[in-house]
């Protein structure tokens, strides 16, 4: 299958310069552009494709060592183009020197992404393993956090006192959630004005004004 060398349609050797690459496309293209050619049997009015597309390709760094890294594997040239239409088409898919024979590649392939890709395992075992146990020994040497100091806004399950008045007013609590003191007086529920209390509880004025706390009755 035939295939297009981009250096030898821009004229220009495997170790030319950009400079040289670019004054050699812009000859090309006063030479060979369509509305300067007379139709004939010998004239090709797509030769400035190709020349579009070597520059393409050798004018960009990283297209040409992707071409160059292809034509070293292949032992020939790229495809004639890996140009790709807005819609998902491969420009030059077919290879017009036989008829439209559909081409191999439209993309020469890095020899370095060739074959799937590797999943280091290992490592992601090894790590895996280092995070479950630096998370087993931390639990070891975490603390029980202390509760949280009184922020004087009356919560259910805030422990409270009572002013002389009656008015409720958040302390820090004795025992804990686990271990209740018999001498926390706890709020069972929180209730606005002139609402009652439920069940076996008293109410109290929230010293804040917010409403009333529901406390149970001491035994």
């Amino acid at each position: 299958m035939s295939r297009v060398d981009h250096y030898e349609t821009l004229g220009v050797s495997r170790e030319a310069t950009q400079s040289e690459i670019r004054e050699a496309y812009r000859q090309l293209a006063r030479e060979q552009h369509p509305d300067r050619l007379v139709p004939g049997p010998s004239v090709r009015l797509d030769a400035m494709a190709d020349i579009n597309e070597a520059y393409r390709v050798l004018s960009d760094s990283g297209r040409r060592a992707v071409y160059d890294a292809s034509r070293r594997v292949t032992g020939s040239a790229a495809p004639m183009s890996d140009r790709t239409s807005p819609s998902g088409s491969t420009f030059g898919a077919t290879d017009r020197s036989d008829g439209g024979a559909p081409a191999s590649s439209a993309y020469p392939m890095h020899p370095g992404h060739v074959g799937p890709a590797r999943v280091p395992w290992r490592m992601l075992l090894f790590c895996g393993t280092l995070a479950v146990i630096g998370v087993v020994v931390l639990a070891q040497f975490n603390e029980p956090g202390e509760p949280p100091p009184p922020d004087g806004i009356l919560r259910v399950g805030d422990c409270v006192a009572f002013e002389a008045n009656g008015d409720a007013r958040e302390v820090g609590c004795v025992g804990n959630a686990d271990e209740p003191s018999p001498v926390d007086s706890v709020v069972e529920a929180f209730v606005p004005f002139g609402a009652t209390c439920p069940g076996l509880t008293e109410p109290h004025r929230d010293r804040q004004g917010m409403g009333v706390a529901c406390i149970p009755l001491a035994d």
